[in-house]
């Protein structure tokens, strides 16, 4: 028995060692493939998709480690042609198996974007969990920008949108999956974070900022614009802004939230642990306070409840904080870490949040986006009312906010 075997194992082994030495186990040759590290997609004037591709060249030596990065442009009627136009014209098979990045460009959020993720969705080339953004202007422009942190711009982009804990949670992330899926909910609601180009002086580069004026001048300052963006590309001074939140309804982009809103908007659907809110308030003297309060431990819940007269939605907030810095009138010298919430700030800070929650909710009556997911809520557990407010919801729904605001005693 014994002696069988070990004759099974000699055979076994005998045929490992062919194999091993006749092939290359579908290995990788980095030579013939384009390691994609982001996808950018643009519309052009002829309605033909634009797609750019961010592609790693590893060219280190015994004096540097830098990696390098190439840029592609392919065109088709459709994404899967136009991604594989990039393989046709630089000889490089689209590797999209290491893509993390997404980023679409804004005309493209005119219309339907899911004919542009459906591909992405379907395809087994490319991880669900790769995240999407939407570009201020171009998408094509963001990967053409670089940053003082890291020379190739989709790495920067990824360091924003997954920062550790601790970092003030003020980017509203979402993956394909995440996105395609309100997309194909009941509400047909999604959103994605919006990036903003920032200056080396912290300032939005406003896309509307270009002259107006006609004839030479204004193509004299556009040549000079354009050497300029050219300049700080080459510098690497650009940064990126994430705070801002793109709204989707049934695919097309129909609103925006602001910093504070998104902030906001993250307390109710993610883990807030050490971020920081800030809080003013005047005392009776007219004395501005200033607080900084991190967020120890953040419990939303939000409950939906209707019957033959009302469409009521619950959404409360329990918020345990503590006093990061303060630097108002009546500042306490004490060398304590362990200082109780101020009564009065505590009023406030609940204030601010109702009222930014109040607003979250006036956003989403406007746009019609339920990134609450009011309509799924009712189908699920209140499906007898279903019919009745599946239309009008929006307009029906009455809010009732409850945010608590403790600190240490």
């Amino acid at each position: 028995m014994r002696k069988s075997r070990l004759k099974y194992l000699i055979i076994a082994f005998l045929v490992i060692t062919i194999l091993f030495f006749s092939n290359d186990f579908g290995l990788i040759d980095v030579e013939k493939e384009a390691i994609i590290t982001a996808v950018a997609i643009d519309v052009n004037d002829q309605e033909k998709y634009e797609v750019t591709v961010q592609i790693a060249v590893p060219e280190a030596s015994n004096t540097t480690t830098e990696n390098n990065k190439a840029q592609i442009t392919g065109h088709g009627d459709t994404i899967g042609s136009a991604i594989k136009n990039t393989g046709d014209i630089s000889g490089w098979y689209p590797q999209l198996a290491f893509c993390n990045l997404i980023i679409i460009g804004d005309k493209v959020a005119e219309s339907d974007i899911i004919k542009v993720l459906d591909f992405f969705a379907k395809t087994l080339r490319i991880q669900d969990s790769a995240q999407l953004v939407l570009a201020e202007n171009t998408a094509k422009e963001l990967l053409e920008k670089t940053t003082p942190l890291d020379n190739i711009s989709s790495f920067a982009i990824q360091k924003i949108l997954f920062k550790n804990p601790g970092f003030d949670t003020d980017v509203a992330t979402v993956d394909i999956k995440t996105f395609c899926s309100g997309y194909y909910s009941d509400s047909n609601s999604s959103f994605m974070p919006m990036i903003k180009l920032l200056s080396k002086d912290g300032k939005t580069q406003d896309k509307n900022s270009q002259s107006q004026n006609g004839g030479q001048e204004q193509s004299n300052q556009s040549q000079q614009s354009k050497s300029e963006q050219s300049a700080d590309s080459k510098k690497g001074e650009n940064f990126f802004d994430a705070s801002y939140t793109a709204l989707f309804y049934k695919g097309v982009k129909v609103g925006e939230l602001n910093t504070e809103m998104t902030h906001t908007f993250n307390m109710l659907w993610r883990n807030v642990k050490g971020t920081t809110i800030p809080v003013n308030y005047y005392s009776t003297s007219g004395q501005k306070n200033s607080y900084l309060l991190k967020v120890l431990r953040c419990t939303p819940k939000i409950k939906v409840t209707a019957n033959d007269f009302e469409l009521k939605m619950d959404v409360s907030v329990d918020l345990y904080c503590k006093i990061t810095d303060h630097n108002g009138s009546d500042h306490n010298a004490s060398v304590s870490n362990n200082k109780p919430l101020p009564d009065k700030l505590i009023k406030e800070a609940q204030n601010q949040l109702t009222e930014n929650m109040l607003g979250l909710i006036q956003t989403s009556k406007q746009t019609g986006c339920d990134f609450f997911g009011i309509k799924e809520k009712i189908y699920r557990f209140n499906h007898k009312y279903y019919a009745r407010y599946k239309d009008v919801f929006l307009q029906e729904v009455v809010p009732n906010i409850n945010v608590n605001v403790s600190g240490q005693k």
